[in-house]
């Protein structure tokens, strides 16, 4: 035998006993004793090492349920083991070492009663109608903070359908990890917007012109408010009070009227227009006037009725 044909033997031999060696050490997982999972299942490749040829394979099977977040659970080799016998693994051809059980624990996060309160007022300020400066948002945080799996944390906000983001209400808040909903919650909040009205400075009597001495501006609650209201003293030049006016008093729509400008049957300037032509007569109105108010006429001779709006002079136009 020559020298070249011993080498050659020998190494044939060496790579065979090198193949079987290979094929006697199949897949190697190596447990950990403690490992962090992502949830909500606990993957083989988050509670072991593994080596092979197909341990990105073996990385993927779901070897249990994970914990609560923040909680932990015991994986031991004979449920892994088991968990690959259902996935079709030949289980001969893996060696399962290290641990005999994992401290599998699952990752959390912690969300604070006062990042929840933030963010719902926050989503108020956004929603709401009123002007933040002139508005007070008073929310009540959660009784405890709350715990959820680890990931992209978001929290969706939903009022009561009939709430008005006015005076105290509740809001319903889903906690989204990842864009799965993994809590839900219920918030109050209670909401106070101001704004400007023009109240009442003197006593004014019913039947009496408001004078702007009379008037001044303050802020006032905006759920205090009843009716319409005036934000400009200037909008009420030629109002009367309907019923007797008292100091602090907010001026509503409902407490004053236009000034009447001429009573019924009382003889009234009328103008229509017509083109460049503009036309006066009188006729006799058939109702009180206020300056704004359609108002019904007849005229003295042809006995015809018609209808027109009355100037702040008194004049009666017809359109």
């Amino acid at each position: 035998m020559t020298t070249r044909f011993r080498q050659v033997i020998i190494a044939l031999a060496a790579l065979s006993l090198a193949s079987a060696a290979t094929a006697d050490e199949g897949e190697k997982v190596l447990l950990r004793g403690e490992a962090f999972v992502k949830g909500p299942a606990i993957l083989l490749g988050e509670v072991a090492e593994i080596e092979g040829t197909r341990a990105a394979e073996l990385a993927m099977i779901e070897v249990g349920r994970a914990a609560r977040p923040g909680s932990f659970l015991r994986v031991n080799a004979a449920l892994i083991l088991a968990r690959l016998k259902d996935a079709g693994i030949a289980t001969d051809d893996v060696h399962i070492e290290g641990a005999r059980a994992v401290r599998a624990r699952t990752m959390s996060l912690e969300v604070s009663r006062e990042t929840i309160a933030e963010d719902l007022a926050r989503f108020i300020e956004l929603e709401m109608p009123w002007d933040p400066a002139d508005t007070i948002v008073d929310v009540q945080s959660p009784h405890q903070d709350l715990i959820v799996q680890d990931g992209q944390l978001e929290i969706r906000w939903r009022p009561n359908p009939q709430y008005r983001y006015l005076g105290p209400g509740s809001f319903r808040g889903e906690l989204v990890v990842d864009g799965q909903v993994r809590k839900t919650l219920i918030c109050k909040a209670t909401i106070e917007s101001y704004r400007d009205v023009v109240v009442v400075v003197n006593d004014v009597p019913r039947g009496r012109p408001l004078a702007p001495a009379d008037l001044a501006v303050e802020k006032r609650a905006v759920s205090s408010i009843r009716g319409g209201v005036f934000s400009d003293p200037a909008d009420l030049r030629g109002y009367v009070a309907r019923s007797t006016l008292f100091p602090g008093q907010v001026v509503s729509r409902r407490k004053v009227e236009p000034r009447r400008l001429f009573r019924r049957n009382q003889t009234v300037m009328v103008e229509a227009r017509s083109g460049s032509l503009l036309v006066r007569n009188r006729a006799r109105a058939l109702m009180d006037g206020r300056a704004g108010e359609i108002v019904t006429c007849v005229n003295p001779g042809s006995k015809a009725k018609f209808q027109g709006r009355v100037r702040a002079d008194g004049v009666v136009v017809v359109e």
